[in-house]
């Protein structure tokens, strides 16, 4: 689905095939999701791509709706891209002090958000972003108040 989306772009905006592009675009669809731009580096490194060739086609992956991406603060701003299907759904809990993510599975909250009817809009997918403090840095931070 993903290269379709490519394609048709390329063929419907006169643009030229670029090998470099598809084969970040295969790499992007073997990485483990959610993943980074430094992480898509690192695999497209026996590639020879460059970061500036790397960086021009998520922004154009993002563009044609093929990925999505989440900005995080984990002591420094961080965004993750995920590849973009129709069934795409993730929750996850972010703890702000420690930046630790955890996957939330959740079926009330799915079954919730898929059965609720949008006026003039039907919803392919979603992503619930819950922020807070974990139990290591709450338990962390109630011993130091105890000293």
């Amino acid at each position: 689905m993903a290269q379709e989306k490519l394609d048709a772009y390329i063929h419907e905006n006169g643009k030229r095939f670029s090998p470099v592009r598809n084969m970040i675009l295969e790499q992007v669809c073997a990485l483990p999701q959610p993943f980074t731009a430094e992480q898509l580096q690192e695999a497209c490194a026996g590639e020879r791509i460059s970061q500036a060739s790397i960086y021009n086609a998520l922004q154009l992956f993002l563009k044609l709706h093929i990925i999505s991406a989440t900005k995080r603060q984990q002591g420094q701003s961080v965004t993750e891209y995920e590849l973009t299907t129709v069934n795409t759904i993730r929750m996850q809990q972010l703890c702000c002090r420690c930046g630790r993510v955890t996957e939330i599975h959740d079926q009330a909250i799915t079954r919730l958000l898929r059965e609720r009817a949008y006026q003039n809009f039907k919803m392919q997918r979603f992503t619930l972003l819950v922020y807070g403090e974990c139990r290591k840095c709450r338990k962390s931070e109630t011993d130091k108040k105890k000293k």
